[in-house]
């Protein structure tokens, strides 16, 4: 289930489709600013917390539906958005990964999508690598692509025992879910003390810079770009840590990511070159200044493991930006 820009979007503009109201999962009903409409669906800021939101949607269950059985409607579709476009920052997250968790361990990636993150620790003795995805084709995909063991469906619906996991990932992925309060504490609980959480999210700021304006208004009717309806949660790093911080996690360290590779040379070449002047100002301030179009965030759970040893020089630690 990581985000590309290729997969179809949720068809929720529909009178069929009753509303369901959303209150902030880290503040839960708070008062909350218009942001503006994406994909005929409202946005708005929690003026307690400063997490952005889709405000109204369609039930829960017909949103697990979309992804089980639309969002990726076939085999080809899920090589060119999650593994053409997306394969070098999967690559870069997983060296990541290795340099927070150096002996290995069991890995569980949520919303594994097509499993080329899976891959890179396929082979490995120190890793026990599987994945669970709700898309149908995306899961076999990646059984028959790359050899993974795949669980179908969402992560509530495997029972895993608590403590199972050393590490626990969530690659583009933890935008899309619907509960994601209760589904931190799901990670949470399923992973062991001193395992790590990784989730990768959009950049807030860059979204914003690139999804909103006159221009996009005028084109289209609607004032924001923001995938509403796939997409429900912005997040920036300030408020994945605290809602991960409710729910027991401690932030240890943030990275800097780039778009998905494009096959147009010169949407490529502009991309590159943003990527890597964005990366800098992130690095230079300590991740305070951010424009990236995706960050990686690296959580902990308390406690000690063999397998879990934390790094020694993060990118950028969690002292750099800690309010």
């Amino acid at each position: 289930m990581q985000q590309s820009s290729a997969p179809g979007a949720f068809r929720n503009s529909g009178s069929e489709l009753a509303a369901t109201k959303v209150v902030c999962p880290i503040c839960g009903p708070a008062d909350s600013d218009p942001v503006g409409i994406s994909c005929g669906l409202p946005v708005v800021t929690c003026t307690g917390c400063g997490l952005t939101y889709v405000a109204e949607c369609p039930a829960v269950s017909e949103t697990l539906k979309f992804f089980r059985d639309e969002y990726v409607p076939t085999a080809e579709s899920a090589e060119v958005s999650f593994v053409d476009s997306r394969g070098k920052s999967l690559e870069r997250g997983a060296a990541r990964i290795r340099r927070h968790v150096p002996n290995g361990g069991r890995l569980l990636d949520v919303g594994t999508a097509a499993g080329f993150f899976l891959r890179q620790f396929h082979g490995d003795a120190a890793w026990e690598a599987e994945g669970v995805e709700p898309s149908t084709v995306a899961a076999q995909y990646a059984r028959q692509k790359f050899g993974a063991t795949v669980h179908d469906g969402f992560l509530e619906d495997q029972k895993f025992a608590t403590g199972t996991f050393d590490v626990l990932c969530s690659m583009d992925a933890f935008v899309c879910h619907r509960t994601p309060r209760e589904d931190m504490q799901e990670f949470f609980r399923v992973l062991a003390p001193g395992g790590v959480l990784a989730i990768e999210i959009p950049g807030h700021r860059f979204r914003m810079l690139f999804g909103s304006g006159w221009i996009y208004r005028w084109l289209t009717g609607d004032s924001l770009r923001l995938n509403a309806g796939v997409n429900y949660f912005y997040y920036t790093r300030e408020t994945l840590s605290r809602l991960a911080g409710l729910c027991g996690f401690e932030l240890e360290a943030s990275y800097p990511e780039s778009m998905p590779q494009s096959d147009r040379p010169v949407r490529q070449l502009f991309r590159s070159l943003w990527d890597a002047g964005a990366a800098a100002l992130y690095r230079m301030t300590g991740g305070r200044i951010n424009y990236c179009s995706k960050e990686l965030c690296i959580f902990r759970k308390p406690g000690t493991a063999a397998s879990a040893e934390p790094v020694a020089n993060p990118s950028v630690p969690v002292r750099a930006f800690a309010a």
